[in-house]
């Protein structure tokens, strides 16, 4: 299969954008300081473009052993680094899970499917340099949230991973359960209830026939625009006043259903992103909730 959306080069103001964001997460860094990771940070790449890297978070020495997460950052697809969420995942290293924080090719240079595609790179790396890792847990924020329940349905349902890549015939990896914060699960609802910036966001992954009502395989690129007959266990959170959170809503109702298992958590007050803006003391019941759904999700807990 042939890309659907035609790759195109970023405009200035979305260049701009970009360095903006990253000045702000990393000034903000140095004003809150969150604490280091406990054990060794270190990068590697996974493919051949430049974004195609990762960088592996230890777990902290003499923790329980637990499974890894693979951690997809957010941005609308189309900005952000997992630079800006390295110290905010210390939380999961203290407690024993080894972290892979993923960077990846950005639309609209990189748009549907080609995301996907690199991410799916990334496991096969996972795969082949960590042997014993025959399973992970996988968590994202935002367009990363959407990202991590993409990866984590295509992992329960291999009959979908050829609309996605014609070359795979399945994820190499088992997908434990999924994290997805405040993520684009469905494709309208955050544009229709006014989240910022949500028209160029989605135009930039997937072209102007994502805004149709109904789209084909080519153009699924959000959790409920596929049929999918099973779903790894999945924790959904988002606070009342995000324009994302009837997202969450929507895909919660999906599951619960019948193909899943589905913790669906609402903060109250809060907006889009405290995960790693930390504005009140929802950040903190955040991580509580996030750390006691993936031990109970754990393979090794038993």
């Amino acid at each position: 299969m042939t890309l659907v959306v035609e790759p195109h080069d970023a405009s200035f103001s979305l260049r701009a954008g970009r360095w903006a964001i990253s000045l702000f997460f990393g000034f903000w860094q140095l004003v809150r300081r969150p604490p280091k990771p406990p054990g060794a940070v270190d990068e590697h790449a996974y493919g051949s473009d430049p974004a195609e890297r990762l960088e592996f978070i230890a777990p902290r020495a003499g923790a329980p052993q637990r499974a890894p997460i693979v951690y997809v950052h957010g941005g609308g697809w189309i900005m952000g680094h997992k630079e800006s969420y390295t110290r905010f995942l210390s939380f999961l290293a203290e407690a024993g899970f080894p972290i892979f924080n993923l960077e990846y090719p950005l639309a609209p240079e990189n748009p549907h499917p080609g995301i996907l595609r690199s991410l799916l790179a990334a496991f096969d790396w996972i795969r082949s340099e960590h042997p014993d890792v025959r399973g992970v847990h996988v968590m994202g924020d935002s367009a990363g949230g959407n990202l991590a329940m993409m990866l984590g349905l295509l992992a329960s349902n291999p009959e979908l991973v050829r609309a996605v890549d014609p070359e795979r015939a399945k994820v190499p990896l088992t997908c434990h359960s999924v994290v997805s914060l405040y993520g684009v699960l469905d494709r309208l609802s955050w544009i229709e209830d006014g989240f910022p910036g949500a028209e160029s966001m989605l135009e930039g992954y997937g072209g102007p026939a994502a805004f149709e009502a109904e789209v084909g395989p080519e153009l699924a690129i959000t959790p409920l625009d596929l049929e999918f007959a099973a779903a790894p266990p999945s924790f959904l959170a988002a606070g009342t006043e995000d324009q994302l959170c009837r997202s969450s809503q929507l895909f919660a109702r999906r599951l619960a259903s019948g193909p899943g298992k589905v913790v669906h958590k609402e903060y109250p007050g809060e907006g889009h992103g405290f995960f790693n803006i930390g504005r009140s003391k929802s950040d903190a019941q955040l991580r509580s909730d996030i750390f006691e759904f993936l031990e109970a999700e754990d393979p090794t807990s038993g």
